[in-house]
């Protein structure tokens, strides 16, 4: 359960949160959505305690992650996988070596990462690549990389900001497969931030549109188109 309280955070004079509320409970697949601006990135930083609110509380399953010391924020954190939208890849490393190294920060064995690098790679239906550079690879391809290197310490919390953002429609329609396969078969939280319209109507995910630092619509099983409409009425 993760749980947003009255949050408010000011940018300068400008606010950006007012009183801001909203649970998002396990297994629930989420996507935020609205104009640039309105905060969305900021709240998953908030999540991953790389941001803080001027007031209020952000909570993983009942633990406020503000208020962790950065060793337990760490141990936090390893329970959650990252996506960026500019894949983030070291450019000298070999795909399974991107991967693995997300392991080896970690202190894993070498058995541990020749088991579970294939199977991640395999997951993305990155068999093939595993020898490969980033270079060498698609836009699509770089971020079915950067999945499985968020998937690498099993999260229970996967957050996603814009995705498929640097992405043409077909590697999008991907991306999200891939994102909805892991909440639905593997009942992993996910949370993502986006402007794809394409993604969010594809995956049918919960939808919070904010406008104004307030959620202006909170719908299940929402579409992105639909939802703005619904609130320009």
């Amino acid at each position: 359960m993760l749980r947003f309280r009255n949050i408010s955070k000011n940018f300068g004079k400008k606010p950006l949160f007012k009183n801001l509320s909203f649970d998002i409970k396990s297994g629930e697949l989420v996507a935020l959505i609205g104009s640039s601006g309105v905060g969305k990135s900021t709240l998953l930083h908030m999540l991953l305690g790389e941001e803080k609110p001027d007031t209020g509380s952000v909570e993983i399953d009942g633990y406020d992650i503000l208020q962790l010391r950065r060793p337990e924020l760490q141990l936090m954190r390893r329970s959650m996988g990252v996506i960026f939208q500019d894949y983030k890849l070291l450019q000298q490393k070999t795909i399974f070596e991107n991967v693995a190294f997300a392991m080896e920060v970690c202190g894993n064995s070498d058995a541990e990462i020749e088991q579970r690098v294939p199977e991640l790679l395999k997951k993305v239906h990155l068999s093939d690549c595993e020898h490969k550079f980033p270079n060498q690879l698609s836009g699509g391809e770089k971020q079915r990389v950067a999945i499985a290197r968020a998937l690498v310490h099993e999260p229970r919390l996967l957050v996603a900001d814009e995705p498929t953002g640097n992405l043409d429609p077909e590697n999008g329609k991907e991306i999200g497969k891939i994102l909805h396969q892991l909440n639905t078969e593997d009942n992993i939280t996910i949370i993502i931030a986006t402007h794809d319209p394409d993604l969010v109507n594809r995956i049918r995910p919960r939808v919070l549109y904010f406008e104004n630092g307030e959620i202006l619509s909170d719908d299940e099983n929402g579409r992105f188109i639909s939802t703005i409409k619904k609130e320009k009425r």
